[in-house]
């Protein structure tokens, strides 16, 4: 054995020492270094979700991690050492550990936003109790990496709602596209992002790969046909809701102004109007719809607006006129919908016969 063979025979003697080393301590203290990595990886979550409040600068970083985390997952999953060596398992311990970190802080930076966007109670509000709990089950590292790496279905829908949730964000604020557009091209992007993960490349050559990944992709499209209102209007959100009985349509401008009650007699003769305050962080094309609703029913539902929001958001308004027996007394409820059927907001305003204990404001 000459000199080098020595060294290299040292250098692979002392990993060898170092790694079982490791494995040792792993062995006896990991338990406790994961409860402990849980309470920690939550804590960091409600930081980010704090900090993520209204920083919308921000996501470009959450998709460049999103990718570096996809990138790394194909990467070590198709090209890693053989499943014996120990350098392969090091590898893939790393890179769960980087995948649950990507998963985590992303949940917690999208769910500020995601919140902002949702109607309580509604059909919209499932979509955040999703990602909460999503978020929270990022938090607990030994059962969230056991999952991961023992289910592939369940690895597979992971990926797939967090990265159409970020997508679906981010999309309509860089390509600045309809919400709705937005939304099915997030779909088809996680599809296709997902789809490396689910198959070897030589599975991927075969026609009947190629045929049901054309069948998935018809089945989600199908599904968000259906699932549309279950999904928030990222990044729109109802900021404010104001009733008049009379409105300037050049200027959006009403002498008096009401937000939770208004007075029969106002309205007597005359039309309930609603203006209405969407935030956008940009512009951004929108299609917006306001329905009057009472007790279940739809009294009047506006055309459907199209517009372009600027950096502020946009303002609509529409008018509601009387009935046969008037302004009845009680509450109106003023819903706010895209024309694709998602909920931003909704408000309601109640009639009162007593005009003397309401103040416009």
């Amino acid at each position: 054995m000459d000199l080098d063979d020595a060294k290299g025979a040292r250098r692979d003697e002392r990993w060898t020492e170092l790694s079982a080393r490791v494995e040792s301590l792993h062995h006896r203290y990991g338990r406790a270094f994961w409860i402990g990595h849980s309470f920690w990886a939550l804590f960091t979550g409600i930081v980010v979700l704090v900090l993520a409040h209204n920083r919308y600068g921000y996501l470009p970083w959450v998709i460049l991690f999103l990718t570096l985390t996809w990138v790394s997952t194909l990467f070590f999953s198709r090209f890693a050492l053989l499943p014996s060596s120990r350098a392969a398992r090091l590898a893939k311990g790393f890179v769960s550990y980087l995948t649950r970190i990507m998963y985590q802080e992303t949940l917690f930076f999208l769910l500020p936003f995601y919140f902002y966007s949702t109607t309580f109670p509604s059909w919209n509000s499932a979509y955040i109790v999703v990602l909460a709990a999503l978020a929270a089950l990022s938090c607990f590292d030994i059962p969230f990496d056991r999952l991961l790496r023992t289910s592939r279905p369940f690895a597979l829908g992971f990926f797939g709602i967090v990265t159409y949730s970020a997508l679906q964000f981010f999309l309509p604020l860089v390509l600045a596209v309809p919400i709705r557009q937005g939304t099915y091209l997030a779909a088809l992007l996680s599809l296709l992002a997902a789809v490396p993960l689910a198959y070897p490349w030589r599975e991927l050559r075969r026609p009947a790969t190629a045929a049901r990944i054309i069948l998935a992709v018809a089945m989600v499209f199908l599904a968000l046909r259906f699932l549309l209102p279950v999904v928030p209007p990222v990044p729109l959100r109802l900021s404010k809701v104001r009733f008049a009985a009379a409105l300037d349509p050049r200027t959006i401008q009403a002498p008096f102004e009401y937000t939770s009650q208004i007075p029969r007699s106002v309205l007597a003769g005359g039309r309930l109007y609603a203006i209405v305050s969407v935030f956008a962080p940009s512009r951004l094309p929108a299609t917006i719809t306001l329905r009057f609703v009472r007790e279940g029913k739809v009294l009047r539902m506006s055309r459907a607006v199209n517009l372009v929001a600027h950096s502020r958001g946009f303002r609509v308004w529409d008018a509601m006129g009387p009935g046969a027996e008037g302004f009845v007394p009680g509450p109106y409820t003023l819903e706010v919908w895209t024309g694709e059927g998602q909920l931003v907001g909704r408000v309601t305003v109640e009639v009162t016969e007593d005009a003397a204990n309401v103040v416009p404001g």
